[in-house]
């Protein structure tokens, strides 16, 4: 069943029990009481696990929903009882907002399950979500095979995992551990199930829900533990015991995973659809999980989600070296995607040193992820990127050599940068960067617009394109425009007038492919900025 929302439908695995017809997964009672988060947190306090403040009831109207957030103490989580994925999900911080929120919600939570049902628990500061896999066969035994770490998540939706968690302490680790075992034991579990925790600075671990399915980072703690949840999953069902004992699982290593998406994290993460024309992905000492290949669609209909990218290293570093690696050897054209966000990520300081939570995206991307660098370094390498190619070109379509220009001008980030060509032989550049001579060697791939350069003993890598007013690179996060001019066309460039702009204050462009929900204006109507005219939906 994937990790669909078929993988987690009693109604669909009660048809299968009474055809007699093995569903692998678990029971249907199983994923019927951890499916609703209400009753599955009665099920967890019985079970002596630890959960967060709150009430395990519906919301049957609003002032009700006020007095239980007044009795728990703002901010309040505003939830879905059939929820997932983030949907039907809010955080009231005031009780101003907290009846807007709540409609929001429950129509969210309608359009998406058909059960508009909210409940209400405190939000924990500062959270950071971590998991707990576990596996359980048909015989009572239950195993936990260490946690996961999903704290970096942009609208309640993970981008990037780990395992093992750096924050955890052995002691937190193995406490969480026996209560995921002890709530599995309740509803009498068996297949691969995942425990979800959020626990607050001070190691303090509450219950979240618990997910009856395979979980999309399942990777990661296949990779550190060496255990396939698929085929354990197929044994199971199978009526198979499992073949190792708790003291039997080892993690060794660390492991990250990356889901590369269709969106526009410059965009607020607006989703992107269209035809993808080129995809390629890096094809050594990496894990690829994709859905996609060149010349498919990404539909409107459908998860974002268009590839998982899985890292491994003997350390926390070194699988984030491998990650760098991969994530800047793959291209995808054809539509927008979070590739450079991911990259810009795996380079803050913060995230490299473990110092995250839920609200780093928010916390460390205040004003949106602009893409930009100021990284002296980084402009340097992306300078040299874009004359690299922009000389590549002209020896491509000129077969002499000495009809170049020596001299020529480039224009990124309103600076203005000089540089003066020495020569040419064979993919190898000798040229004046500012004060110094830097041998150059490059290679560019014109199908995947991967640029490979080396200079000063080291390799850079990046993407590129270009069109007629500049050549754009992709490097390490960052998207640079750059006009490279030879300095007779500077000279030139400076005279000519300035570009009208196109008067689009009368159009309404859509900012995002999607489905048109509703129109909340009609002919004649006079409208204002900031007025809401059309509701779009589009992925998750």
């Amino acid at each position: 069943p994937g990790y669909g929302f078929l993988s987690e439908n009693s109604v669909f695995v009660k048809k299968l029990e009474k055809e007699k017809i093995a569903f692998i997964g678990p029971s249907s009672k199983a994923i019927e009481l951890m499916g609703d988060k209400i009753e599955s947190k009665k099920i967890a306090k019985k079970a002596g696990v630890n959960c967060i403040p709150g009430y395990e009831e519906a919301i049957t109207d609003i002032k009700q929903g006020i007095k239980f957030s007044k009795d728990i103490g703002f901010p309040v989580m505003i939830k879905a009882s059939a929820g997932g994925g983030g949907k039907g999900m809010r955080i009231a911080h005031r009780l101003e907002e907290f009846e807007e929120l709540v409609i929001a919600a429950k129509n969210e939570a309608r359009n998406a399950f058909g059960d508009d049902r909210v409940f209400i628990e405190k939000y924990i500061e500062k959270p950071r979500h971590i998991e707990m896999q576990i596996l359980g066969d048909k015989f009572g035994d239950i195993v936990w095979l260490g946690e996961r770490e999903c704290s970096i998540q942009r609208r309640h939706q993970k981008i990037i995992e780990e395992a093992p968690s750096s924050f955890l302490d052995q002691d937190t680790r193995s406490k969480m551990g026996s209560q995921a075992v002890k709530l599995a034991r309740e509803v009498q579990y068996y297949s691969a199930g995942t425990v979800e925790f959020v626990v607050n600075p001070n190691k303090e671990f509450y219950f979240l829900e618990m997910n009856t399915r395979l979980q999309v980072e399942h990777p990661v703690t296949e990779t550190v533990t060496n255990i396939d949840l698929v085929e354990q999953m197929i044994d199971i069902a199978d009526n198979k015991k499992l073949k190792f004992k708790q003291d039997d699982i080892v993690v060794k290593g660390w492991s990250f995973e990356s889901r590369l998406c269709g969106e526009s994290p410059i965009k607020n993460f607006l989703p992107s659809a269209g035809r993808i024309k080129e995809l390629s992905f890096p094809k050594e000492n990496i894990r690829i999980d994709s859905g996609y290949q060149s010349g498919g669609e990404v539909s409107i209909y459908y998860d974002s989600l268009l590839a998982k990218i899985i890292s491994k290293g003997n350390n926390r570093q070194d699988a984030i070296n491998v990650m760098q690696k991969a994530l800047q050897e793959v291209c995808i054209d054809g539509v927008d995607t979070n590739i450079d966000f991911l990259m810009d990520i795996f380079k803050n300081k913060n995230f490299i040193n473990g110092d995250i939570n839920t609200n780093f995206i928010e916390e460390v991307y205040k004003g949106g992820y602009k893409a930009e660098t100021s990284n002296k370094n980084e402009l340097d390498i992306i300078t040299i990127f874009a004359f690299c190619y922009h000389i590549s070109y002209l020896v491509s379509v000129n077969n002499d050599i000495e009809k170049i220009s020596k001299e020529w001008v480039l224009y990124l980030l309103h600076k203005k940068i000089n540089i003066k060509f020495i020569s040419f032989q064979s993919n190898k550049l000798k040229i004046f960067f500012g004060e110094t001579v830097k041998e150059i060697e490059y290679n560019i791939n014109y199908i995947t617009s991967l640029i490979k350069v080396s200079f000063n003993e080291k390799i850079y890598q990046g993407r590129i394109t270009a069109n007629e007013k500049f050549i754009k690179v992709f490097y390490n996060g960052s998207i640079t425009d750059v006009k490279v001019l030879s300095l007779t066309a500077d000279h030139l460039y400076q005279k000519l007038p300035e570009e009208k702009k196109i008067d689009t204050s009368r159009e309404v462009l859509s900012p995002m492919p999607g489905k048109v929900t509703n129109i909340l204006v009609k002919k004649n109507d006079k409208v204002e900025i900031g007025d809401n005219l059309v509701i779009l939906d589009a992925m998750k």
